[in-house]
C-alpha cells in the first residue's frame, strides 16, 4: 500500500485488463458500469444489465464478472487516508458505502453524461501538475456521491434537495474552474457569492442556503478557502510579486490582500514565501 496513490481513476477496459493492479482490499471504489455484469457476493448476485454507480468499501467481500465483451466506465479507487484528508464527514461517513447498502444506483442517459463527465474531470485533474490537484479532485467525488444520494429514492431525496445539491454542483465547478491561474494580466471574474449567483442566474439567498444545507458551508467560505489555497499555490510555486498575485486572485489592492492571507494565515505572504522556500 506504501506505493498506490491515495486516489486514482482508470477505465474498466484497464481495470479488467489488469486486475491485480486494482484488486487492493484498503481502497473505496465507485464505479460507473456499462453495459452487462455481474457482481457476485457471499449471498447474492447482481446482475447489472443497464449503466449503473456501483460502490464498495474495504470490508465488502465481492468479485466483478464482466459480461459484455467491452467494458465502457471507470472505476474512481481512494483509499481511507484520502477520505480522512481530504473529504468532509458525509464522505467518511456516506451510506453508500456501508456493508448493507443498496450500493447499485441504476442511472438514466442525462445522469450517465454528467457523472461520466465528473469522472473525466477526475483523470484530467490527477494527470495535471497542480500542486492541491487531490482537493480538486475530492470535489468532484462529493458531487458524485450527491448525484448518487439524489438518485437513490432508498436515502428520501426529496426534489429542493436535488435543486440545492444541483446549484452547489455548478457553484463549486464554477469556482475550481476559475485555477489555477496561468496568466499573471489576468483576474479571476467570481470573486463574491453575488458574483456566483449573477453567473448561475440565481437569487442570492438561494444560493446560500442551497450551498449552506449540502455542505455545511456558507458560500463565503468557500470562495475564502478556495482562495487561501491558491494563494499559497502562487506564492510558493510561481515568481510572481505580491502585487501580482493580488491582482489574480481579484483583489484591487496589494494591502487588502496582504490583510486577507495574514487574517487567515497568521502569517503575511511575504512571511508565508520566505518559510516555504
Amino acid at each position: 500500500m506504501s506505493n498506490s496513490p491515495n486516489v486514482t481513476v482508470v477505465d474498466l477496459e484497464t481495470y479488467r485488463s489488469n486486475p491485480d493492479l486494482y484488486t487492493n482490499k484498503h481502497y473505496y471504489k465507485v464505479c460507473i458500469i456499462h453495459p452487462k455484469s455481474i457482481l457476485h457476493y457471499p449471498n447474492k448476485s447482481v446482475t447489472i444489465d443497464k449503466t449503473a454507480l456501483v460502490f464498495t468499501n474495504p470490508l465488502l467481500v465481492y468479485n466483478w464478472e464482466p459480461v459484455s465483451k467491452k467494458q465502457i466506465g471507470y472505476s474512481c479507487l481512494f483509499n481511507p487516508t484520502f477520505l480522512a484528508t481530504n473529504t468532509t464527514e458525509l464522505e467518511k461517513n456516506n451510506p453508500l458505502f456501508k456493508v448493507d447498502a443498496n450500493n447499485v444506483i441504476y442511472l438514466n442517459p442525462d445522469q450517465e453524461k454528467h457523472i461520466t463527465s465528473l469522472y473525466l474531470k477526475i483523470k484530467e485533474e490527477l494527470n495535471s501538475s497542480y500542486k492541491n490537484k487531490e482537493a480538486v479532485v475530492s470535489n468532484y467525488i462529493s458531487l458524485i456521491l450527491h448525484e448518487a444520494l439524489k438518485i437513490n429514492s432508498d436515502f428520501g431525496t426529496n426534489s429542493p434537495k436535488c435543486a440545492a445539491s444541483r446549484i452547489t454542483s455548478l457553484f463549486i465547478e464554477q469556482l475550481n474552474r476559475q485555477f489555477p491561474i496561468k496568466d499573471a494580466n489576468k483576474t479571476i471574474s467570481l470573486k463574491t457569492p453575488n458574483d456566483f449567483s449573477t453567473f448561475l442566474s440565481v437569487h442570492i439567498n438561494h444560493l446560500n442556503d442551497s450551498v449552506k444545507s449540502i455542505t455545511g458551508k456558507s458560500t463565503s467560505t468557500h470562495i475564502k478557502e478556495k482562495i487561501i489555497v491558491e494563494a499559497e499555490n502562487m506564492l510558493y510555486n510561481t515568481d510572481l510579486n505580491i502585487s501580482e498575485i493580488a491582482f489574480c486572485l481579484g483583489f484591487k489592492y496589494p494591502n487588502n490582500f496582504s490583510k486577507f492571507f495574514k487574517t487567515n494565515t497568521g502569517k503575511s505572504p511575504l512571511e508565508f514565501r520566505t518559510v516555504t522556500l
